[in-house]
């Protein structure tokens, strides 16, 4: 999703010493901030941090070598934390909340799309959301879902998600379709029958009446060219 929205991939990074204790926390949220924010930048759409503040209670001493890194499991997308240690001169180690919104462009439906349909231009449009709160499957370009037939109906200004579309099969597996052969300006025609599925442009191949099996490309509903 962004299909598929793909969450940042954080790595470690070293930060500048925090030289007193009465700097450290707002210094840490600081660093906490610049880092996810470095992070994020590959990220879909307009990034929102918010970092929390530690609470007053934390004393942290000095810090001469401060070390930011990803909890196992984590990753920089909705509600987060980022580890902070701290290896000289006095080891210790925080973990500090924040959130990651990334507002994008999802594609809606329209109106109300019923299963089966084959989904047109008017039928799709495109609506800003935090994308962070949306599964991972859900369409940001209408290209995704245009000329795709629906496996479930939409309700008017649902976001699509990759599960709700399938390809809309211009060649069936075990269908007879006319095979095309176009080479230097020759143009052969002949049966065969296809031994998979294809939409429009992909690739599949099709046994002959020779027993020979051809590779071509689908172009249209039972037709598949052979170059």
């Amino acid at each position: 999703m962004l299909t598929g929205i793909a969450p940042a991939q954080p790595s470690q990074a070293r930060t500048p010493p925090i030289p007193s204790r009465a700097a450290s926390n707002e210094a840490i949220v600081q660093q906490v901030t610049a880092y996810i924010q470095e992070q994020t930048r590959s990220l879909p759409g307009a990034v929102q941090v918010t970092v929390n503040a530690l609470e007053e209670r934390t004393r942290l001493a000095p810090c001469d070598d401060l070390q930011l890194f990803m909890p196992s499991g984590a990753r920089l997308w909705g509600p987060t934390s980022v580890g902070v240690r701290c290896t000289k001169p006095q080891a210790w180690q925080i973990f500090v909340p924040a959130t990651v919104r990334v507002s994008g462009p999802v594609v809606i439906a329209n109106r109300a799309l019923a299963p089966g349909a084959v989904i047109e231009p008017n039928d799709v449009g495109v609506r800003t959301e935090d994308l962070t709160a949306l599964p991972a499957s859900v369409l940001l370009d209408p290209a995704q879902a245009i000329g795709r037939t629906l496996a479930s109906g939409i309700p008017a200004g649902a976001a699509l998600r990759a599960e709700n579309v399938k390809l809309q099969w211009a060649v069936v597996q075990g269908q007879t379709v006319r095979v095309v052969y176009e080479s230097d300006g020759l143009r052969v025609t002949a049966d065969g029958k296809a031994l998979g599925n294809a939409a429009v442009g992909q690739g599949v191949e099709v046994r002959v009446g020779s027993g020979k099996t051809v590779r071509g490309t689908a172009r249209s509903s039972g037709v598949v060219v052979v170059k």
